[in-house]
């Protein structure tokens, strides 16, 4: 079949092409009839060459979904899924979810963009996190062969001057022995061993709750965090710890000692036997419980991984040994026996156990 051209109203034209077996075709804008031909001609030799591509009829909630199937669901962590399907239903499937995905232009995103931070009074990050998901989204559809370009990159994000930024007061070391003083007290033991464990390790939550007996080492006062208990639609799951590097540490004796009790308090399970049943936002339900039972300020579980590191910090231990400690910085390798802990590790250990 030749090339064809027909004009549907006046200075737009029709242009129709069928190549090895497949038809093409292509609205275009022309003055007069020689300027169509012309533009014909450059659509059949795009055609030959394989530079042309049919604009995808697909919506953008039609090709999330294939996404969401297709990419993200075996090759992201639960957690992640969960977190970009809230991202899309929240805020990015109202502005785009109907369009094709062709039609999306660079404009479209940077409006959206503006709103979020203008409307939505989100923080310029969180802002950039929505942008980085519809990117993501559209780098896959390049890839397969939906669309040519990528119209969310190099959006810029407004400064959001009027969200004030979340400053979180640490506690003082007075509060910190009341906090302590308080925790003997506790008679839930689970709860007890769980807050302990966060503020001597300073991992985060989901390093705590995955945290099962046979991850010590009584003898040598060492934990091995290796595995992040992380929420899911209808419970939880067991995944890697964030960078996926172990982190092989010294703990202090007295806090061995407290695990070693709560083992026996147990019955001696089986050392695979995890040391908490909680749920993660069970175990931040229930430490902020415990703050407002016994007087104690509030603040999230989160922030005793900051005060952990603080103190440590505070009391001389340099900043680059904490953040490796607590995994804030990938180490260059993964401890597996206790002489291969740095020296400063064992110094972060005898800080901790002089709070005791």
């Amino acid at each position: 079949m030749a090339g064809y051209k027909r004009e549907v109203r006046p200075g737009v034209w029709r242009l129709e092409y069928q190549y090895e077996g497949e038809k093409y075709s292509q609205n275009v804008k022309a003055s007069s009839p020689n300027k169509a031909d012309k533009m014909l001609s450059l659509f059949i030799a795009e055609i030959e060459k394989g530079h042309f591509k049919k604009q995808t009829k697909l919506t953008f909630v039609e090709f999330s979904q294939l996404w969401l199937d297709k990419y993200a669901t075996d090759n992201l962590s639960p957690t992640t899924v969960i977190d970009y399907k809230n991202r899309l239903n929240k805020y990015i499937l109202d502005e785009f979810g109907r369009m094709n995905l062709s039609s999306i232009k660079r404009l479209h995103i940077q409006e959206f963009a503006n709103k979020l931070v203008k409307e939505y009074n989100l923080s310029s990050k969180t802002a950039k996190n929505y942008i980085k998901l519809i990117s993501s989204i559209l780098n896959k559809a390049i890839e397969w062969d939906f669309i040519d370009v990528n119209v969310a990159d190099k959006i810029n994000i407004p400064k959001n001057l009027k969200k004030p930024k979340k400053k979180v007061v640490l506690y003082s070391y007075e509060e910190v022995e009341q906090l302590l003083s308080k925790l003997e007290e506790l008679e839930d033991k689970e709860l007890q061993i769980a807050i302990y464990s966060s503020f001597v390790t300073g991992a985060r939550r989901g390093e705590i709750v995955g945290l099962s007996f046979d991850k010590f080492d009584f003898d040598r006062c060492s934990i091995d965090f290796s595995n992040n208990t992380v929420r899911v639609k209808g419970g939880t799951t067991d995944k890697e710890i964030k960078n996926g590097k172990n982190r092989l540490f010294y703990v202090p004796q007295s806090y061995i000692e407290k695990v070693k009790n709560y083992y026996e308090f147990l019955g001696c399970p089986p050392k695979e036997t995890k040391l908490f049943t909680m749920h993660p936002d069970t175990f931040s339900s229930n430490f902020k419980s415990f703050l407002k039972d016994n007087d104690l300020r509030e603040i999230n579980l989160k922030d005793l991984r900051a005060l952990n590191e603080s103190i440590l910090v505070n009391k001389g231990l340099d900043v680059v040994s904490v953040a490796k400690r607590i995994g804030h910085l990938p180490s260059t390798a993964t401890n597996y026996y206790l002489d291969q802990i740095p020296e400063e590790d064992k110094k972060a250990s005898e800080i901790l156990e002089n709070l005791f």
